[in-house]
C-alpha cells in the first residue's frame, strides 16, 4: 500500500487558500493553510534527496476525480502566487 494522505480544503473552489510543503532531509511535511496534514518520511526505497520539478496543473479524466459531466466545456485554474525557498 503506497504512503499516501487525503484531505478535505472546505470552500476551494471560492476562496484562495495556502498549500505548503516543508521539504527537508528527513520528512516533506504538507499543510494545508499552516495546518499539518501529513509527513511523508525519506526512505531508501523512496528518496528525495534529488532535484525534482513542480508542477502546477488541472488535470482532467482517468481514474481520479471520478467521471466528468458531459456539459462540462471549461474551468478557470487560478494560482495566486507560487513561492520556492531553499
Amino acid at each position: 500500500t503506497p504512503d499516501t494522505a487525503i484531505t478535505t480544503v472546505p470552500n476551494s473552489a471560492t476562496e484562495f487558500h495556502v498549500y505548503a510543503a516543508d521539504w527537508t532531509a528527513e520528512s516533506i511535511k504538507f499543510y494545508v493553510d499552516d495546518k499539518l496534514f501529513y509527513t511523508y518520511a525519506n526512505s531508501s526505497t523512496t528518496p528525495f534527496n534529488q532535484n525534482f520539478f513542480l508542477i502546477l496543473n488541472l488535470a482532467m479524466g482517468g481514474n481520479f476525480g471520478g467521471t466528468i459531466d458531459p456539459n462540462f466545456t471549461s474551468a478557470i485554474f487560478e494560482v495566486d502566487y507560487v513561492r520556492v525557498y531553499n
